[in-house]
């Protein structure tokens, strides 16, 4: 024991690969060549039962379909089980890549880590009776379930490690985006809550001068005090000034307020102290919005689009959203043609300013529903919710359209390229974005100032 305390902490990644290089040292190369046949002829069968079993499951029907698992799962899952028991010798690095990368994506569709494991059991217990009857000699045979078992365990393990960090930065990504959302104009109800903690106090001073009877209205109830407790607390509920303001507030309607209800005429020092606390409120309050305006950066600050920070997390919504409720979703990247010799002929500037006119169309043509993101130097990612092909196609004709005629630089001509994907039901936003990505690709190669709908859709 004391020898193992005293070893050093392994880094996770080479202590992966050590692991997995131990596990395939473990197995006969023979046997392990055996193994990859076996998974080979019986994938597709794996593939089915495996999917068959997690349809039944109530956890699953958010994430799965009958049609997603026929055309698109189905499939990943047969390689996977290829790649995981290949007929070369498998480099561990690449395997422990492989696992990353599909527990990144449970993690953004939002798989439960439970259907995971749950998925990982199923497939072991479809295995083995295929090793019991493949291998009868009872030596080959342990050595053969064993190291399946631990090579369906480790990728569960490395899945998990990878879903679990990605889950934290979405969870955090959803926070920020929470936060944005709540405070899209921060300036405006900055303004707002200073004018009522201002009313708060004239009304306090009111009633002092006029005698009015008790009791005094509290801070606590009066309209700022409600905004702080219910949209304030997930704007400022992190922050150290937030406690502090609660405990003021505390103290004005606790302590201070029934101790003037109680003397007449009131001391000038206790008006004087109750406004020393309304004041550091004003402060403390002015910091918080201050800090935040910080994390209100969601917007491009060129073109006042959405931040791409906060795609993960607004497509991944809107994306759970359209697979629940049946719902139509499509995504257009848009694309401003030849940017870099505009920049490289006309100067930054001339850039600039198209890249805000371009997003002012895009915006202008887009409904207030919809999501316009900065995806990329000159490129914009639209979202449009509840769109479908038909209605999304005219949209894009008229952001395509809309730009080539507008004189945006004169007699010289600024155009889009523009691809669109729709929603074909699988759960991961990421596929939507490739796609729409293919048909842009494809827009460019047939000479640009047009739009494409997902090549690979339209050639099926």
């Amino acid at each position: 024991m004391d020898g193992a305390a005293h070893q050093p902490i392994c880094d996770a990644p080479s202590c992966a690969i050590t692991e997995w290089s131990t596990i395939l040292r473990q197995i006969e190369p023979s046997l392990r060549l055996e193994i990859s046949h076996l998974i080979r002829e019986y994938a597709e069968h794996c593939a089915e039962a495996f999917y068959t079993a997690l349809l039944d499951d109530e956890a699953a029907s958010a994430f799965l379909s009958t049609q997603i698992v026929r055309d698109q799962l189905g499939h990943a899952l047969k390689m996977w089980l290829t790649a995981l028991f290949s007929l070369h010798p498998p480099d561990p690095a690449a395997l422990i890549a492989l696992q990353k990368r599909v527990g990144a994506v449970h993690a953004r569709i939002r798989v439960p880590m439970r259907l995971v494991l749950h998925g990982a059991r199923i497939l072991k217990d479809m295995l083995r009776p295929l090793l019991f009857e493949k291998f009868t000699l009872q030596t080959d045979l342990l050595a053969v379930v064993r190291h399946v078992d631990n090579m369906i365990d480790m990728a569960m393990e490395i899945m998990g490690g990878e879903f679990v960090e990605d889950f934290r930065k979405e969870i955090a990504t959803d926070e920020a985006c929470r936060l944005v959302t709540l405070g899209q104009d921060l300036a405006v109800e900055k303004e707002a809550q200073r004018a009522a903690l201002l009313d708060w106090g004239h009304k306090i001073l009111l009633s002092i001068c006029c005698a009015h009877p008790p009791p005094l209205p509290t801070l606590g109830k009066s309209g700022f005090g409600l905004w702080l407790a219910h949209k304030g607390t997930p704007l400022f509920g992190k922050m150290p000034g937030f406690s502090k303001v609660h405990e003021l507030i505390d103290q004005l309607d606790h302590h201070l307020l029934p101790r003037i209800e109680k003397l007449f005429p009131v001391p000038p020092a206790e008006i004087q102290n109750l406004q020393e606390i309304q004041q550091e409120i004003g402060f403390l309050l002015n910091n918080m919005f201050t800090e935040n305006e910080l994390i209100a950066g969601g917007r491009d600050p060129l073109t006042s689009t959405l931040s791409r920070r906060f795609l993960p997390s607004i497509l991944s919504r809107e994306v759970t959203l359209a697979l629940r409720n049946n719902l139509p979703l499509t995504v257009l990247l848009v694309d401003i043609d030849h940017f870099r010799l505009i920049n490289d002929r006309f100067g930054h500037a001339q850039g600039d300013s198209i890249l805000r006119s371009v997003s002012e169309i895009i915006s202008g043509l887009c409904r207030p529903g919809d999501f316009v993101f900065r995806h990329g130097g000159e490129e914009f990612l639209v979202v449009l919710v509840e769109t479908d092909e038909r209605e999304a196609s005219s949209v894009a004709e008229h952001i395509r359209s809309e730009v080539f005629h507008k004189p945006l630089m004169g007699a010289t001509k600024v155009t889009v390229s523009i691809g669109l994907a729709t929603f074909d039901g699988h759960p991961d936003y990421e596929h939507l974005i490739h796609e729409a990505d293919a048909a842009l690709a494809q827009a460019k190669q047939e000479g640009r100032n047009r739009c494409v709908m997902n090549a690979e859709r339209t050639r099926t």
